[in-house]
């Protein structure tokens, strides 16, 4: 997510390394897979010293197959082509996240902080958690990620995976209109619980 920041400036490993003198002991993975839309492609790469990369390399070759040769291909075009298409996705990213935020603040009894980055959001919905769908206790996030889903089929992912209870995460890769739409439903089955 390095080059989808909204907010402040992206500090990167070499920036530590150079203020800490830590670099010996740090390796920096990045993928392909958000900045430049290639998700699925598992293109990726890994900056480090040159013992533990070696040492990196060693088991990747035994554990994986190489990278195919046309995602290969796509990854020097992504990286070495024209970047402004990437700073056109980051401000549309930041557009639906300012949207996303303000809409799911709008929600009574949930509060959502504004992601500086990524294009997800991580609301926090504990104030219903305990309450009752359909006669079930919403135990949990995983509970009313699946009772929003059965009921509205809006797809959420539930916190408590991530080690947050009561929150849900959701993503800001749709446009402006599926966002509003679904966040309304998502606002209307709230309404049902008790």
């Amino acid at each position: 997510y390095e080059r989808l920041v909204f907010d402040g400036e992206f500090i990167s490993i070499e920036k530590l390394n150079r203020d800490h003198n830590i670099g010996a002991r740090v390796v920096t993975c990045l993928s392909l897979s958000k900045t430049y839309a290639m998700t699925g492609w598992r293109i990726g790469y890994a900056a480090g010293n040159e013992i533990i990369i070696k040492a990196m390399s060693k088991i990747q070759g035994q554990s994986t197959s190489c990278a195919n040769s046309i995602g290969q291909r796509a990854g020097i075009a992504a990286l070495t082509g024209d970047q402004q298409p990437v700073e056109d996705m980051r401000l549309q990213f930041r557009e639906r996240r300012d949207l996303m935020v303000k809409l799911l603040n709008d929600i009574p009894r949930v509060s959502c902080a504004t992601p500086g980055g990524a294009f997800y959001t991580f609301p926090n919905f504990s104030e219903y958690i305990g309450k009752k769908a359909n006669g079930k206790v919403i135990q949990d996030s995983f509970d009313l990620s699946e009772y929003i889903l059965t009921s509205e089929a809006v797809v959420t992912v539930p916190g408590d995976g991530f080690g947050a209870p009561g929150h849900l995460r959701f993503s800001c890769a749709t446009d402006k209109e599926t966002i509003k739409r679904g966040l309304s439903k998502v606002a209307s089955v709230l309404e049902k619980l008790i």
